[in-house]
């Protein structure tokens, strides 16, 4: 019920992009390419050849069972929203469902109306490489590129907000005294895996964003007169001083005790009116 009501504001700038696309194949690519706009959960691979068009969906659950009937819902809402879209019926080759058949199949063959599997490695579509041409009924291609851009610039958002929470998870860690890749991916309720592509996908790495916010952090902690380097170290999640040293000079090119004592020198330097300026 719910995938027969997919229109285009469901899937937002996604699902407008699709519809002002000139061709069922276009809009399929539109789809594939701006997935995370949809579902940051969802990663979506297209293969195609001359006789096939493949989507394959994969669910990033953070470790959780997956829920079957949100898979079913999306890949359904696709095959109806591309005939709505399209202004005519399009029939998938098959459909493969990674979990386990259920009872009542009334809705999935009213719904999908091709051979449908269950129990497979991957919850895949596959359209024929025909429909692939079929004309969309609101074609605006112009359009369809303006769309395009505002995608990609959701796309980047997206990416430097994930950045965000992963900084915002280390910050919690280093509050609880222990700092790891693992511990990280568990707090943002994802495989360690899926972590370490949303961060190379944003041309990053965690260990460059642990390194960045230490950095800042040290600038911080060492301002205090109260402080050891010591006491720096432990509170940054490094395992003794020496390496906390070594890798302040590596970010800095100073050690940490030299900044430190800078910084409560420019601290006590009195400040001086410049009124050379003055007329």
């Amino acid at each position: 019920k719910v995938a027969s009501q997919i229109r285009p504001s469901t899937f937002s700038v996604v699902g407008y992009a699709m519809s002002c696309s000139a061709t069922l194949g276009d809009a399929l690519h539109r789809f594939a390419r701006y997935a995370k706009l949809i579902s940051s959960s969802a990663t979506v691979s297209l293969t195609e050849d001359d006789r096939r068009l493949s989507l394959t969906f994969s669910f990033d659950t953070g470790g959780a069972p997956p829920i079957f009937h949100t898979i079913d819902t999306v890949l359904a809402g696709l095959v109806c929203f591309s005939s709505w879209i399209a202004g005519k019926q399009v029939v998938p080759i098959e459909v493969h469902f990674k979990h386990e058949r259920p009872a009542d199949m009334t809705a999935y063959t009213k719904i999908l109306k091709c051979p449908i599997h269950f129990e497979q490695q991957e919850d895949c579509l596959v359209f024929n490489s025909s429909d692939m041409t079929r004309p969309i009924l609101s074609a605006d291609e112009q359009l369809a590129a303006l769309l395009d851009n505002m995608a990609i610039t959701q796309m980047a958002q997206l990416s430097e907000r994930f950045s965000k929470k992963v900084r915002n998870c280390l910050l919690k860690q280093f509050a609880d005294g222990e700092i790891s890749r693992r511990g990280t991916a568990e707090l943002m309720h994802m495989t360690e895996r899926t972590l370490l592509r949303r961060l190379k996908d944003e041309g990053t790495t965690f260990q460059e964003v642990l390194d960045r916010l230490r950095e800042e952090l040290a600038y911080e902690y060492l301002r205090s007169s109260d402080i050891t380097v010591q006491t720096v170290s432990s509170m940054l999640g490094f395992s003794d001083a020496s390496t906390f040293s070594r890798a302040f000079k590596r970010w800095t090119g100073r050690r940490p005790s030299l900044a430190q004592k800078k910084d409560k020198t420019s601290s006590r330097t009195p400040m001086v009116e410049d009124t050379s300026l003055v007329g």
